[in-house]
């Protein structure tokens, strides 16, 4: 890679396509009255983040007549798609799962001209920590804060030569599709645990109390002005929200929201910190095991167990007293036995995302300034 400086500049407007830079539909043209069971998708804030390309999985649509009558609203692979209102500062490119979309009142939608930009070097440069900061101080605040079309618009970006574009896009995108390959590995691995676990659990012979085979103990309070530097993973009922320098429990090990997420469950495969609003598993019984302890806690839906209605709690005396049966001891030896290389692959497809995440967020800011540049052997 050869360091450049000097990008030329413009606005998100110079770089759109006639007619490119468009938003959602007004009003009542388009609410849940509109949804049906498939469709037209529908691109709502939830398909967007700050952090993945785009989020197929939570679609709603509508009929291809309601589409049709939305047709200055819609949006078609290739196309960027970003939040007006609420979260700002999500933005998503559209994938090509489907010929068309409609996009929701909240979103605004950028189709490119592409003799002038790569939509992927676009989406990754509103992916940069500095637009997303220039995003929310543009807002206008007056009721939820929100941006409009003119704002977007007007926004600065740097306007590489397309070959350029087209190859820091090509260096940003492979890693974001090995993070998402890896994302969907771990994926089956936890399905076959899963299903494994509904194998063994047709053996089930004896039912106990969940509390005569494992305890949930407390986490402690550790505020983020007292966490020191480290690789500790700190442990809140969200997930890990930070890291620290010295564990609290050794792995692997379970957690369970106690305040906030209440309910959720996590595995951790090395020591961590767990805080005050959660609990970790302590066995009572060691021949149970720490996978088949984490797939029998999140089947028994500890997240429908709210006791506090000012903040979503789990009672743990009341989680402990939960039926649970169980398969005899052999056989939950054997499921850890056939699971344990499963756990070991999502651990190790976890461990290497973080890198890759790293990496990516390393290089990101510095492609999208001309710091580095892709060099090939025929030039861009």
């Amino acid at each position: 890679m050869a360091g450049v400086t000097g990008w030329p500049t413009g606005t998100l407007r110079d770089v759109a396509a006639p007619k490119g830079l468009v938003g959602g539909p007004f009003g009542s043209s388009l609410g849940g009255k509109d949804y049906v069971g498939h469709g037209v998708p529908v691109i709502r804030g939830g398909n967007l983040s700050t952090s993945s390309a785009f989020d197929a999985s939570a679609f709603v649509y509508v009929t291809p007549e309601k589409a049709a009558s939305l047709s200055h609203n819609q949006a078609r692979p290739g196309d960027v798609v970003f939040t007006q209102r609420g979260t700002l500062g999500q933005v998503g490119i559209v994938p090509a799962d489907h010929e068309r979309y409609v996009i929701s009142q909240s979103q605004m939608r950028l189709r490119v001209d592409p003799a002038r930009a790569d939509p992927r070097f676009v989406y990754y440069q509103f992916r940069s920590p500095a637009m997303v900061d220039a995003i929310r101080n543009s807002a206008i605040t007056t009721g939820v804060p929100h941006i409009n079309l003119g704002i977007l618009g007007s926004l600065p970006i740097v306007i590489p030569p397309l070959a350029a574009q087209t190859a820091i896009a090509d260096v940003l995108s492979a890693l974001d599709d090995k993070i998402a390959g890896n994302e969907r590995a771990a994926r089956i691995a936890r399905d076959l645990a899963a299903a494994e676990f509904d194998r063994v659990s047709a053996e089930n012979e004896r039912t106990c109390a969940l509390g005569d085979v494992l305890d949930l103990v407390y986490g402690k309070a550790l505020p983020a002005a007292r966490r020191r530097p480290g690789d500790v993973p700190v442990y809140g009922s969200g997930g890990v929200s930070g890291t620290h320098d010295r564990p609290l429990v050794d792995g692997p090990g379970v957690i369970v929201g106690r305040k906030g997420t209440a309910g959720s469950v996590y595995w951790s495969p090395t020591a961590f910190y767990p805080i005050d609003t959660t609990y970790y598993v302590r066995l009572k019984d060691e021949k149970l095991g720490f996978p088949y302890a984490y797939l029998l806690l999140s089947r028994l839906k500890l997240d429908t167990m709210n006791q506090d209605s000012a903040v979503p709690g789990l009672n743990r005396a009341h989680a402990l007293a939960l039926p649970v049966r169980l398969p005899p001891v052999e056989a939950i030896a054997g499921f850890t036995e056939r699971v344990r290389p499963l756990f070991a692959l999502r651990d190790q497809l976890a461990e290497e995302n973080d890198a890759l995440s790293a990496l990516r967020d390393y290089l990101l800011p510095r492609l999208l300034s001309g710091a580095l540049i892709p060099v090939r052997k025929n030039g861009f």
